[in-house]
């Protein structure tokens, strides 16, 4: 099994690609926190070598760590689950494979790339120590917590590819199984620390254990971070725990592929669950009739009945997030770096959220092979589309916006405040990026997902490969010009004055909004193009996406 998902990973350009591609983006945000903190300097900050050496690592470390926690559930998030739809997880036990061999090969087939893109940006956590203020036991320290967490995540996905076999149900589930682990501990820290100090806090600190978050304490908060043993513990029972979630599958593997017979208690939760997603049958023909009345593409998408609620309770969890925030912090960091991130978590969930509706049900219908009946409901491609559309709109357009305003309340709040723009100023830029790429970014993820899931990629592929048409290859571009202008601004080759600095960013915004509204254009042309074409049977001499656009 291991044999075999190697060979097939080997065969493929992006296994290769993605190394350096890991490794440069990681040098990217390396050289734009070191640009960062350059201007922080010039405007008189006076950001000393320590200092420079620990927000270094610290950004290249916290990016890195959400890399290894999130991404790895996606990549095995359809690996069992594919065997299953194909027909084919039955025939491996036909074979003297056990449910381990199964399992564990589908894990070091996903792992090994992963964990081969980890290890291209372990040279660049190096850097940190060069610069001063980071030592080696924390670059360890990160280094076994970034393993751990991506076992955890492949784990995760792994187990929820049983549990359904849609690949983004599967994303999502683990999804969420790894949020609940990261800020439920934390959260219970809390409430027993803040009970009136009836519990100890270092009593309660022992309930953060299940979290990720506490070893990457250690690496990048040693003043501050929980004591070693904690932090082992936390090590030891997070990797404990992802052992017995590869046993429950390997257990349950063995039986998945089995259909019908007695009516387990597998069975009678996925009855539950689905009863809860699309309700009994008198609310299914009430929501039929509903949504069949706004058109047909908007019943093969707004089926489950939980769907228009889901990114609400996504707005509900950013502004209270938001709020504990500021209640924390006060008024006077409402533009810091913390929020910077809380907002770009957000947009960049929305983002993916835009990119996963946009082509969920393109790609549930294409394999389905129901493109071709949906000709016999008088639909054209350019109706699909539109309706495509309509239920973008309907379904995450004002909780987009609802994100926003938190956004434009910072930046418009901002220059009334007394407080010093050095301190401010990342994350004031950080909002209004957010702010004015919102647009953009919409329609640039909605059209490549479209192109790529009508050029036949699964959707979590095509949801990678939006993103990374979209946000990532153009964001390190950007990040590479800036990063440059500061470089010539340092060797005395550009006159560096007190506004060069908004300047470079507000080149570089700019810059990142054309590439994506232009993009979004060319990709929404190659889009139609490919699925008219599709839609009439044309299915030979497709082409690439250019030779597609010059059809459209």
């Amino acid at each position: 099994m291991l044999g075999r998902e190697l060979l097939e990973s080997s065969r493929r350009t992006r296994t290769w690609t993605l190394r350096w591609v890991a490794a440069t983006a990681a040098t990217a945000v390396a050289v734009l926190a070191v640009w960062v903190m350059g201007a922080m300097n010039g405007a008189g900050a006076m950001v000393g070598p320590g200092t420079l050496g620990r927000v270094v690592f610290t950004a290249v470390g916290v990016l890195t760590g959400g890399w290894a926690l999130f991404v790895g559930c996606q990549k095995t998030a359809d690996s069992l689950g594919k065997e299953r739809r194909d027909g084919t997880l039955g025939l491996l036990f036909l074979t003297d494979m056990k449910g381990w061999d199964v399992v564990l090969g589908k894990l070091a087939g996903a792992g090994t790339e992963l964990f081969l893109q980890l290890a291209s940006v372990v040279p660049v956590l190096m850097v940190p120590m060069l610069l001063g203020g980071v030592s080696a036991v924390q670059v360890g320290w990160l280094v076994a917590s970034l393993a751990g967490a991506l076992v955890m995540s492949l784990a995760s996905g792994l187990l929820a590819s049983l549990v359904a076999r849609d690949p983004r149900q599967a994303t999502g589930i683990a999804v969420a199984w790894l949020l609940g682990l990261l800020l439920v501990p934390l959260a219970l820290v809390l409430l027993l620390v803040s009970l009136e100090r009836r519990v100890p806090e270092d009593v309660a600190k022992w309930a953060s254990l299940p979290s990720p978050a506490v070893p990457f304490m250690a690496a990048f908060m040693p003043g501050l971070a929980p004591e070693w043993p904690l932090a082992l513990g936390a090590l030891a029972l997070q990797g404990m725990m992802s052992w017995l979630v590869l046993g429950w599958t390997s257990r349950w593997v063995r039986t998945a592929w089995q259909e019908g017979g007695a009516r387990t208690w597998r069975a009678r939760w996925i009855e539950w669950v689905n009863r809860v997603r699309f309700g009994g049958p008198e609310a299914r023909a009430r929501w039929r009739r509903r949504w069949l009345g706004e058109g047909a593409w908007e019943w093969l998408s707004l089926r489950e009945r939980w769907k228009p609620a889901m990114p609400w309770a996504l707005v509900v969890v950013a502004y209270g997030l938001w709020v504990a925030n500021v209640v924390q912090l006060g008024w006077r960091d409402v533009a810091a770096t913390g929020t910077g991130v809380l907002t770009v978590l957000f947009h960049g969930l929305f983002a993916l959220w835009v990119a996963g509706e946009a082509g969920i049900t393109l790609h549930e219908q294409r394999v389905a092979g129901a493109m071709e009946l949906l000709l016999t409901s008088g639909l054209t491609a350019s109706d699909i589309l539109r309706g495509q559309g309509r239920v973008l709109r309907r379904m995450l357009m004002a909780p987009v916006l609802a994100v926003t305003a938190l956004d434009v309340v910072v930046v418009a709040w901002v220059p009334f405040m007394d407080v010093s723009w050095g301190h401010v100023a990342v994350g004031w830029w950080v909002h209004l990026a957010c702010m004015a790429l919102t647009p953009t970014t919409w329609l640039g993820m909605r059209w490549a997902t479209t192109l790529a899931v009508m050029e036949g990629r699964p959707i979590n592929v095509a949801v990678g490969r939006a993103l990374g048409r979209c946000v990532a290859w153009p964001a390190m571009g950007v990040a590479a010009g800036g990063g440059m202008c500061w470089f010539w601004a340092s060797m005395g080759q550009l006159e560096a004055t007190d506004a060069t600095p908004g300047l470079v960013a507000g080149a570089c915004l700019v810059t990142m909004g054309a590439w994506q509204g232009v993009g979004a254009r060319r990709w929404r042309l190659a889009a139609e193009g490919v699925f008219r074409a599709r839609m009439s049977g044309e299915r030979q001499g497709l082409g690439s996406p250019m030779a597609a656009l010059r059809r459209a």
